[in-house]
């Protein structure tokens, strides 16, 4: 009987952890992926704002990245996904980095061990791309 209880009480708190790195992680993951998309997706936006005075300047060149237009479309991109996000975003002539934070995502039964909520961040970056650079088949 002693024998049963013993393994019983080892072997339950290692199967609630294991329990809850499957949940709680599995909702770690979903929200970094979440994350990642949305950074990736403003960088995007931000890449996309050309500095078209720039460009037609000097068309022989790449058109650069208007850094200041280029920092309000990613930002506004961040701005219209759920609340709770944090995003910083800086830009010069040749490329859009984003930072994003969620928001705190609580745990459930890493509770017991003392996590009660996780930040997921996520990084990205883009630079802008134009015309045709070479034949694709």
């Amino acid at each position: 009987m002693s024998l049963i209880t013993l393994f019983a009480v080892v072997l339950l708190p290692v199967l609630l952890a294991l329990t809850g790195l499957v949940a709680d992680g599995g909702q770690v993951l979903v929200a970094r992926r979440q994350v990642q998309g949305l950074a990736e997706s403003a960088a995007h936006a931000g890449a996309a704002e050309l500095d078209s005075a720039a460009a037609r300047a000097n068309p022989e060149q790449p058109a650069p990245l208007g850094p200041r237009a280029a920092e309000l479309a990613a930002a506004q991109y961040i701005a219209i996904q759920e609340p709770g996000l944090t995003a910083s975003v800086q830009a010069d002539a040749q490329r859009v980095v984003v930072h994003v934070r969620s928001r705190p995502i609580p745990m459930t039964l890493l509770r017991i061990a003392g996590i009660m909520q996780v930040q997921v961040t996520a990084d990205a970056s883009a630079e802008p791309r134009t015309g045709v650079t070479r034949a694709q088949r």
